[in-house]
């Protein structure tokens, strides 16, 4: 039986590669953004994945866009907040294609898209080193990180709109290997949405809108908290506080 369950294995993996040329022959792989026609092993072309990422000058803690004039160590926004998170890590500000590109993440047919994204965010963290490497080992990395995607209130599922979180960091944790953890967090309440409020308003919309499953799973551990996009940056500070 055994035999038998391998054999089936080289078939079907033979047959998959064959298919997949005969489809890439008929129907080339294209660019999710462009459509220019790509190679098979990526999901953007290198012009498009240069739109998507920007080396700007930003704050080294929250990534906010700084003029090249002030120093980025320690920005008087972050100095103001006191964020309890160490680190954010983005691809762009948002504007621009990239902006554009996120709000048609968010609807369901853009799976490959979500994807695409989520793949720089797995390189980004890769080339900024914000996850140990292969060569580290458990006793000097201790826990495993894991990546916690922002939660949406009960209600969202009703929409026509997508769980972009939870997607990009399903995809993320496939680039990258870490664990997803989708449940640790809950949303207890529904919330305006922040993109609608002014920046006053945004800290009291999402103060304990959110409660914390299973804490003691996270205990030593890196977080990884996932969202599309970052604005004022109060539900991604809320959740580190929790």
């Amino acid at each position: 039986m055994l035999n038998i369950t391998l054999n089936r294995r080289i078939v079907a993996d033979g047959w998959r590669r064959v298919s997949g040329s005969l489809v890439d022959l008929l129907y080339p792989p294209e660019c999710c953004w462009c459509s220019h026609e790509i190679d098979n092993s990526t999901r953007l072309c290198d012009p498009c994945r240069k739109l998507f990422i920007s080396d700007y000058y930003r704050c080294q803690k929250c990534a906010t866009p700084l003029p090249t004039v002030l120093p980025n160590a320690d920005c008087v926004r972050c100095r103001d907040a006191k964020w309890q998170f160490s680190r954010v890590v983005t691809l762009s500000p948002y504007r621009g294609e990239i902006r554009k590109a996120i709000i048609l993440m968010k609807k369901p047919p853009f799976e490959i898209l979500r994807r695409a994204l989520a793949d720089l965010l797995a390189d980004r963290l890769a080339v900024e080193q914000i996850l140990p490497s292969s060569s580290s080992t458990a006793a000097s990395v201790g826990p495993a990180p894991v990546l916690v995607p922002v939660p949406y209130h009960w209600t969202h599922n009703f929409s026509a709109a997508t769980d972009t979180s939870v997607r990009l960091a399903r995809f993320i944790g496939s680039a990258t290997g870490v664990p997803v953890a989708n449940r640790i967090i809950r949303r207890t309440r529904k919330t305006a949405k922040q993109g609608m409020l002014s920046w006053s308003e945004r800290k009291a919309n999402v103060r304990h809108a959110f409660e914390i499953r299973s804490a003691e799973s996270l205990n030593g551990r890196h977080v990884l908290l996932v969202d599309d996009v970052l604005t004022s940056g109060t539900t991604a500070a809320e959740i580190s506080r929790l």
